[in-house]
């Protein structure tokens, strides 16, 4: 009889452990993953705000470009020798 209670309690320990072990490895790996997730936005969100600055400065320099060719064109036609002899 004492075998019996023995071999139930054993079975009770061990289905105690396994629920235990994989509830909290659950939630070891949940952590993990959310970790990784959030270094992962990290990630992302530096990318786009360098992307962001990188578009910042490209539309800068065109402007800026645009700008010195209209004022390059506006040179050109004050100048009347500018054409060439046209």
């Amino acid at each position: 009889m004492i075998r019996a209670w023995l071999l139930a309690a054993g079975l009770a320990l061990l289905a105690g452990a396994y629920g235990w072990g994989r509830t909290d490895g659950a939630r070891l790996a949940h952590a993990a993953q959310a970790a990784t997730v959030a270094a992962a936005q990290a990630a992302t969100i530096r990318a786009a705000e360098g992307a962001s600055r990188k578009e910042a400065e490209r539309l800068a320099l065109q402007a800026e470009r645009d700008a010195l060719a209209r004022q390059l064109e506006d040179e050109a036609r004050e100048d009347p020798d500018a054409t060439g002899g046209l």
